[in-house]
């Protein structure tokens, strides 16, 4: 069956043979309620639905020898085309993600970039990964979110999907709040500023007090230079790289 659907609204299909990890992450949170709310579609697809082995097997020895198994390509590419064929758009955009510890680095840039498609295809691997054709014939973008390894793509999935939504019209109550995040927004994509909430007083630690002045102009530039030191702290490869780009 086709659907027709409005423009409007974001399609996540995940090709997954572990759709139990998303089962909880939709049922809380934002993205529950953009997907109750019909802002967003997201879709758990297995591949092994579509496997013509009698015990419905997804993976084989790798060629040229190797420790494990390799998720095989004509499963992975079967669900694929199932996500591309279920969706019919006037002028359809889609992004295909193929989720892999080789990737380029997961950044809000590329999180904001993702987040102007209709339709985004995300691929987990397991095991030892996917059969390199995948890419090949899908054009998928390879993205990791960190330089260590996962036993699968799954988390890493939830990762994206968490990010990206962040920049979907009408996700956050207040869109306002993509401008004072870390790494985006108005602080030139550096670490965020400490916060402060009730009580002003904890354990002989107190709220500084420029945050209690009232004076926007001080509190800006407070934020600015805590923001700049934290980064320099936590982060000083994102300064380089700034000054580099100069």
């Amino acid at each position: 069956m086709i659907h027709q659907i409005d423009e409007n609204k974001k399609v996540i299909d995940v090709i997954s043979i572990m759709p139990e990890y998303f089962e909880s992450f939709l049922k809380v949170g934002l993205i529950e309620k953009a997907v109750k709310s019909g802002l967003i579609e997201i879709n758990i697809i297995n591949p092994r639905d579509f496997s013509t082995d009698k015990h419905k097997r997804v993976d084989d020895k790798i060629y040229g020898g190797g420790a494990g198994q390799l998720l095989m390509a004509e499963p992975i590419l079967k669900a694929y085309e199932h996500s591309l064929t279920n969706y019919k758009y006037k002028n359809k955009q889609h992004i295909t993600v193929i989720m892999s510890a080789s990737g380029k680095l997961l950044d809000s840039s590329i999180a904001e970039d993702m987040s102007n498609y209709n339709h985004i295809i995300i691929i987990c691997g397991r095991y030892e990964g996917i059969d390199a054709r995948v890419t090949d014939i899908t054009g998928g973008i390879e993205i990791s979110i960190g330089n260590y390894i996962l036993s699968g793509g799954e988390i890493a999935a939830i990762v994206l999907i968490e990010a990206v939504s962040r920049y979907f019209k009408g996700f956050l109550g207040n869109p306002e709040s993509l401008k004072e995040e870390s790494l985006s927004g108005d602080f030139g994509k550096i670490l965020e500023y400490p916060q402060y909430t009730k009580p002003k007083v904890l354990k002989n630690l107190a709220v500084p007090d420029v945050l209690l002045s009232g004076n926007h102009k001080l509190i800006n530039e407070w934020r600015a230079e805590k923001a700049l030191k934290k980064t320099a702290k936590n982060r000083s490869n994102i300064l380089k790289i700034k000054g580099n780009a100069k």
